[in-house]
């Protein structure tokens, strides 16, 4: 039996990162969702596969260290990545290779074909 893909999502937004779970959960991804980076780090601490992670860079009151679920990144070298970015300008240089950037505020269309896009792309 195959395991169910697990997708992380990082919105401070309640609002925003429930449509994001529920677009992920559209293709077949169970998801977990947390205001911080570090509060997402914390709950896939024990998870030996998160397959997406989707992204607010940099996540209020959090800085660039520790973004992007670095542990979870080495231990999941084939995650797909959407970054979501509230201003066109913010630098995403260490978002991992292949991470699909989408601006804020963005349509319910624009983020499924984000998704797709990142589904898309080849491991890093």
């Amino acid at each position: 039996m195959s395991r169910q893909l697990l997708a992380v999502v990082i919105e401070p937004s309640t609002a925003l990162a429930q449509t994001v779970a529920e677009v992920l959960g559209q293709r077949g991804f169970e998801t977990l969702t947390a205001s911080t980076h570090a509060g997402a780090a914390r709950q896939v601490e024990q998870i030996t596969c998160v397959d997406f992670l989707a992204a607010a860079v940099p996540a209020p009151g959090e800085d660039h260290a520790g973004a992007y679920l670095e542990e979870a990144q080495k231990k999941n070298a084939g995650m797909k990545v959407v970054v979501m970015l509230s201003d066109p300008d913010e630098p995403a240089d260490d978002a991992p290779k292949g991470a699909v950037r989408i601006i804020k505020p963005f349509s319910r269309d624009e983020l499924m074909a984000a998704v797709d896009r990142a589904m898309e792309t080849k491991g890093v």
